[in-house]
């Protein structure tokens, strides 16, 4: 339809009044279109955000606040904006950083360093907490969403300016490579469109860093047991109480401190003699350790049930399957596990930083686990004629035995052709990495004493 000439006459009479916007200023679809001043504000009000966010984290249990921070909080809310807007060298991102580590500290009570937060900010299977680091994730994140783009780009513009520079995307390159390290090389075109295989390179640079930081066996150790895929089992579980996942607070603060390596308490005597210093491992290995019975009985209960689960029937220390010397096993199945013979399994915990086995363990990971293992099938050799001998050997810093890692997995896909779930596997070793740190909190704990001479 025409406009009447009355409405013409009002449009010449109001005019058409177009506001003109600082290019600081223009955001599209969420993203700034600036490189400068337009980044920083976008950052700070996302830097805000995360403020008001940490202030009420602390009204959680603090493994809901943890799991909340490192897969809700921190960069998933961060990680468009890394994505779509050269961010790499805004000052504000050191700042993003800095709460987190602040938020962290707060939240877990935990005295988290330097070397620490660096861990921390490594994902789960490299050793660290999945709280990202917004710094070193960020050029990842814009180079791998420009290289998906770069199709949908050369559609829009001309051909003359498909190979055009883009200073971005050279100062992105630029800070990859500086954090990756001078020997790391870009994905190739097939790959170079995902996030983690720009990060990869980032992340294992500065484990390895770590590695190489390293001054004493134990913190090698620690650091080695901390990149084992069974030993932050505990970090990706959903934190249910219902269902056994829930970690009490000082079982999380305790965890958390064995990981990275940070003090978990005042230095002080165990009732065995022994000075127990701030890190508070010794509780571990201690043959007064609280945490020892009801660790074992824990890991026991999530396999036995595990196995009824699915639908195999089984009963723990069983009656009249001894040894010669009258010892019996954790368990057995009541049907044949596999080639007819039915099942007997008998599980350890064996500690990663003990004097017996920290010069291994600062080796090769797991290797306090493989020999325990090898012991625990010498020992029940007599068993094994008859039946299916498994050696169940965890450590305490997370790392597993092949044997158990290899029964875990086959117990996991039999609960899965029986429920339908298909991260029956990932489920049940979250139950047993929970039941472990359970322990460890009870025997670090266990050293303290209950009365204290107050001077």
């Amino acid at each position: 339809m025409g406009h009447t000439a009355e409405t013409r006459t009002n449009w010449s009479m109001q005019g058409i009044i177009i506001q003109e916007t600082d290019p600081d200023e223009i955001v599209l679809l969420g993203a700034s279109l600036s490189r400068g001043p337009g980044i920083d504000k976008a950052l700070e009000n996302k830097l805000t955000d995360l403020e008001t966010l940490c202030k009420r984290l602390p009204l959680m249990p603090r493994h809901d606040s943890l799991f909340l921070l490192s897969n809700v909080v921190a960069m998933p809310r961060l990680l468009f904006t890394l994505r779509t807007t050269p961010c790499m060298s805004s000052p504000v991102l050191p700042l993003y950083d800095n709460l987190l580590r602040a938020s962290l500290s707060k939240l877990i009570n935990v005295d988290v360093s330097e070397s620490a937060w660096e861990q921390a900010s490594l994902p789960v299977r490299f050793g660290g907490l999945g709280i990202r680091s917004a710094v070193s994730l960020a050029s990842s994140a814009f180079l791998a969403s420009a290289a998906g783009a770069t199709n949908l780009v050369n559609s829009l513009l001309p051909q003359r300016l498909h190979n055009a520079s883009d200073s971005a995307l050279t100062i992105a390159l630029t800070v990859w490579q500086n954090q990756a390290g001078p020997n790391a090389a870009a994905p190739d075109d097939a790959h170079c469109r995902f996030q983690k295989s720009w990060d990869v390179s980032v992340c294992k640079a500065q484990a390895d860093k770590g590695l190489n930081a390293a001054q004493t066996e134990a913190d090698m150790a620690r650091l080695l047991a901390s990149k084992d895929s069974n030993s932050g089992m505990w970090l990706k579980a959903i934190p249910l109480a219902t269902v056994g996942l829930k970690l009490e607070d000082e079982a999380v603060r305790i965890a958390v401190g064995l990981r990275l390596g940070t003090n978990i308490c005042e230095a002080h005597d165990c009732a065995c003699g022994v000075r127990v210093d701030s890190r508070g491992t010794h509780g571990l290995a201690c043959k007064y350790s609280a945490g020892r019975h009801p660790r074992h009985g824990q890991l026991n209960d999530v396999i036995c049930r595990a196995l009824q689960r699915a639908q195999i029937p089984a009963v723990k220390e069983p009656v009249g399957l001894c040894r010669s010397d009258g010892k019996r096993p954790d368990g057995v199945t009541m049907i044949p596990w596999a080639r007819g013979r039915c099942l007997a399994w008998d599980a350890t915990v064996v500690d990663t930083l003990a004097p017996s086995h920290i010069s291994d363990s600062a080796t090769t990971a797991g290797s306090a686990a493989a020999r325990a293992e090898v012991m625990k099938t010498s020992k029940y050799t007599d068993i094994s004629i008859t039946h299916t001998f498994i050696p169940l050997a965890f450590e305490t810093l997370g790392s597993w035995g092949q044997q158990c890692d290899g029964f875990v997995r086959e117990l996991g896909r039999r609960l899965s052709v029986v429920t339908g779930e298909k991260k029956e596997i990932a489920f049940l070793k979250q139950r047993l990495s929970i039941a472990i740190q359970r322990g460890n909190a009870l025997s670090c704990l266990g050293t303290i004493p209950k009365e204290l001479d107050i001077v």
